[in-house]
């Protein structure tokens, strides 16, 4: 494997690790500075940050698997590649769209408190969780490259 398709992978890995991070710390920035929060969860936050990832894993993938030749590899990371697209696209091509003119409770993670209950709750929508899921993803293949290439080099 190059040096190069070696860093991709480990990049690769940081950067789904900080996704997590950035979907676990988007409620709280949500509700302790409303204005970095709402940025920091807009959906063309996501767009743009699926637009840096997926050409690198796609390459990195890419690279490992002519070394390895291992199939599921690929179908691990193509998964998460398509379900990251599928998460940050998810937003525009349903109604929550419309949701995200007046406020990203629609689209985005969220903390909402009901006015008529007082009811705090937090919301947490199908875009969110999709993404999640294909960072996983993402990071299962992109370990798993790293390792099938160094047992191929051994």
């Amino acid at each position: 494997m190059s040096t190069l398709a070696e860093k991709l992978d480990r990049t690769g890995v940081i950067a789904s690790v900080l996704c997590a991070i950035h979907c676990a710390i988007a409620p709280i920035l949500l509700v302790v500075t409303p204005t970095l929060g709402g940025i920091w969860v807009h959906p063309i936050a996501h767009l743009s940050i699926a637009a840096l990832v997926l050409p690198i894993a796609g390459f990195a993938l890419r690279s490992g698997f002519r070394q390895h030749q291992l199939r599921w590899v690929v179908t691990v990371g193509g998964l998460g590649i398509f379900l990251v697209l599928l998460g940050a696209t998810y937003p525009y091509m349903t109604e929550a769209a419309a949701g995200c003119e007046s406020g990203c409770d629609n689209c985005c993670p969220s903390y909402v408190v009901d006015e008529a209950t007082g009811e705090e709750r937090l919301n947490i929508p199908p875009a969110s969780v999709i993404t999640l899921l294909g960072g996983i993803s993402l990071v299962v293949a992109h370990v798993a490259n790293l390792r099938c290439c160094a047992t191929c080099r051994s």
